[in-house]
Formats: structure tokens, C-alpha cells, sequence
């Protein structure tokens, strides 16, 4: 419990009429828009300019980002674990200018050990260390509706995958590569530095508050936590439910990126240019906003791991559903699928952990988790170039790969429930 003598003041809290944690929603949602450039979507939009200028084959571009997104994965323990200790606000302040600084980098790489050192940097403080410090901050504020505010705060994918290749695209024509690095570096620092500062503001209870803005009896000083188990991260790796949510999450983030990677190359086979390529991302993007809110209403009221098993089950109709399509239609109905999915993935990740674990050690049981999902985003797409050089189809690995989810969404659904310490 927080002594009440020691409670913190501020006054941004007294000033706002409202609960202050929906500030802190948009704050981390701001945080999560602002780690964009560091998103593949992104990160793709220059990997022609990597291979004109620097010299490199596009195969060894796509190696170093693997092995920079897998080295940064295991660095992301340490955030975790600094963010459990000062707690997530001046941990943001710390990487929002570590992203800055790793976005402008990327204008000084002349070669491949400096293109993989800016993309460790890169995908360290972007996707990995902004996105568990952002998250982490926002469920501190909200248990009872903590899944409603994750669909809220996953929502800033969906715009970052419509603002920031665009506005990559439209810089590089106007100013060079180089210097949209620079120019997107100076922005997340102008913007995120100044905003955390001001705005964010770590736990609830801090501050005499409650989270979700319940009230406590009038004349009453609120100094204990929201009845909840807290679990360390050496507690919660001894429990079943820990390892079978981790490779649960890991296999989704997976076979969502590994689908996102090939389906050009996939559409393709199937018969389906690039424009409907494009249009199938246009509307994962569309049914990944629809997906956030649902998801986010319905972790609130219906079992964790009943919406696991269905995601778990929807990932092995889309590895299905690839291999049969073969005209627009159904490759935009590919697409829903794909966005339903990775709308509720996304959800669920940002949710589950809290609401098994507890918010006091999240930041260090986020990083060790985030270890698994950013290592399937770094070489999920590998099986299937494989089976593709090799085989002469994706089939094969297509085929093999369902047989994951579907496992996992039974051990999901018969084999774990929310643990209670003993």
C-alpha cells in the first residue's frame, strides 16, 4: 500500500474535470502513432533506397532487419524491468529520445554494419521499447474496462500503417531518403519529449486515485492498491498459463507477419496483381479498427481464453482461405479475416497480461513476452520463402504451419485458466 503522507501531487491531475486517465490513453496512444517509422510498413518504404545506395542486395537488407528485430527482442527485458522500477513515465522520456535519435541514425548508414546497428536501434526503442512502455502505461490506469481503452489505444496502428508510408513517401520525393529519416527523428522527439513530460503521469494510486475513476466514501484518502494479484515475473514463468499465452501470442504475431510479408508473392500465385495486393492491406487496415473495439468490448465480459482459442482458429482459416482464393472478392474477404484477426491479436495482448498477472510487474513479464512476438516478426516469413525455393509452393509450409494454432487454441481453451497463488 502507498503511505498517504507520500502521496505525489499534481497539478495537471487537480486541473483535469475529468478522470485523468483517459489523458494518459492518449498520451500512450500518441506514444504507440509515433513509433511508426520503426513498423515494417514503414522501414519498407527505403529498402530500395538501401539497395541503390548503399550497395547491398535486397536479401541481405531483409537479413540484417531479422537479425536487428530479433537482437532488439532481447534487449527488451531491461525496459521492462526499468519501467517496473521509475516507472513508465520517465522511462518514456528516455525512449522517446532514444527513437529520435534512432530514426535520424538511419540518415548516416553507409554501410551494412551501420544500417544494422540504426535498425537494432531502430526497432529497440520503436516497436519494442515504446510500444511495452505505452502499453504498460495505460494499464495501470484501467482494470475493469482495461480492454475497452486497449481498443482504443490500438488504434493508433491502423493510422500509423495510413499516415506513415505516405508521408515517407511523399518526403522521400521531396527531400531525399536521408534527410526524411532526419526529418522524422526530429518529429518524434519534438512531439513525444515535451507531451510525456507534461501529460503522462505512472499509477493511479500515486495520487490518492482509483483506477477506471471509481470513487472511494467521501472523506476517505485511497492509498491502497485496486484489489488485484500481483504477480512477479519469476512467479508468473512458474505458472502453465504464462508459457501457453507466450507461445499463443508469439504464433500469432507469426503468421500475421509472415502473411503480411508474402502476400504479393501469394496474391500473385493465386492470380491477383498488385493493385489487389494493395487493396487487401487497405482493408486489414479498415477490419483491424472495426476488430480493436470489438475485441476491446468483449475482453471485458467474456472469457480470455474462449477469445484466444477463436483467434488461434481464425489464423488456420487464413492460412486455409490463401491457398483457395483466386479472385478480388475473396481476396478482400481474405483481408477482413486477416484484420479481424490482427485487430483482436493486438487487443489481447495489450490485455491478457494484466489481467492474468496483475500491473505492478507488467513492465518486466511485457519484456520478456515481447522476446517471442518480435521474434516471430523477425523470421516468421522465412518458412515460406523456404518452401517457396525449395518446393515450388508456399503450400507445404502453409499446410504445416496450421497445425500450431489449431493446437495451441485447444491447449488455450481446455488447458490453462487464470492462475491464483497459492
Amino acid at each position: 500500500m502507498e503511505d498517504a503522507q507520500s502521496l505525489r501531487s499534481s497539478r495537471v491531475i487537480n486541473a483535469t474535470p475529468f478522470f485523468y486517465g483517459w489523458v494518459v490513453v492518449a498520451v500512450g496512444t500518441l506514444g504507440s502513432l509515433m513509433m511508426g517509422p520503426s513498423q515494417t510498413f514503414t522501414i519498407s518504404i527505403f529498402v530500395d533506397h538501401f539497395v541503390a545506395d548503399l550497395g547491398i542486395p535486397r536479401s541481405t537488407v531483409s537479413l540484417l532487419y531479422g537479425v536487428a528485430t530479433l537482437a532488439a527482442s532481447f534487449l527488451l527485458p531491461l525496459t521492462g524491468r526499468l519501467v517496473d522500477r521509475f516507472g513508465p513515465r520517465q522511462i518514456m522520456l528516455f525512449v522517446s529520445v532514444g527513437l529520435g535519435v534512432a530514426v535520424a541514425s538511419l540518415s548516416l548508414v553507409n554501410s551494412m554494419l551501420t544500417l544494422w546497428i540504426g535498425l537494432l536501434a531502430l526497432r529497440f526503442f520503436g516497436f519494442g521499447s515504446m510500444q511495452l512502455v505505452a502499453n504498460n502505461a495505460i494499464a495501470q490506469w484501467f482494470v475493469r474496462r482495461r480492454g475497452f481503452v486497449m481498443g482504443l489505444y490500438n488504434q493508433s496502428l491502423s493510422i500509423s500503417l495510413v499516415l506513415f508510408p505516405w508521408l515517407a513517401a511523399l518526403l522521400i520525393g521531396l527531400v531525399g531518403w536521408r534527410q526524411t529519416w532526419l526529418f522524422l527523428g526530429v518529429a518524434v522527439v519534438v512531439i513525444m519529449l515535451p507531451v510525456a513530460f507534461l501529460f503522462l503521469r505512472d499509477r493511479p494510486e500515486l495520487y490518492g486515485l482509483e483506477p477506471d475513476g471509481d470513487v472511494h466514501d467521501p472523506g476517505e484518502v485511497y492509498t491502497g492498491l485496486v484489489a488485484e494479484e500481483n504477480w512477479t515475473l519469476a512467479e508468473a514463468r512458474g505458472t502453465h498459463a504464462f508459457w501457453v499465452l507466450a507461445a499463443a501470442f508469439a504464433t500469432m504475431t507469426m503468421i500475421l507477419s509472415t502473411l503480411a510479408f508474402h502476400q504479393v508473392s501469394l496474391l500473385s500465385l493465386r492470380g491477383l496483381d498488385q493493385t489487389a495486393a494493395v487493396h487487401t492491406f487497405q482493408v486489414v487496415a479498415l477490419a483491424s479498427v472495426f476488430s480493436n473495439f470489438a475485441m476491446g468490448r468483449l475482453i471485458d465480459t467474456i472469457s480470455a481464453r474462449l477469445l484466444i482459442a477463436v483467434t488461434l482458429l481464425m489464423l488456420v482459416v487464413l492460412l486455409g482461405t490463401v491457398q483457395w482464393l483466386h479472385t478480388v472478392p475473396q481476396a478482400l474477404f481474405y483481408g477482413v479475416l486477416t484484420g479481424i484477426a490482427s485487430g483482436g491479436y493486438r487487443v489481447l495482448d495489450s490485455a491478457v497480461w494484466p489481467k492474468y498477472f496483475g500491473r505492478r510487474y507488467l513492465g518486466s513479464i511485457k519484456g520478456v513476452t515481447l522476446i517471442g512476438t518480435l521474434g516471430g516478426t523477425a523470421f516468421g516469413p522465412y518458412p515460406l520463402g523456404l518452401s517457396l525455393d525449395m518446393l515450388g509452393s508456399y503450400a507445404p509450409a502453409l499446410n504445416a504451419l496450421m497445425a500450431i494454432p489449431l493446437i495451441l487454441s485447444v491447449v488455450v481453451y481446455f488447458g490453462i485458466k487464470r492462475p491464483e497463488k497459492k
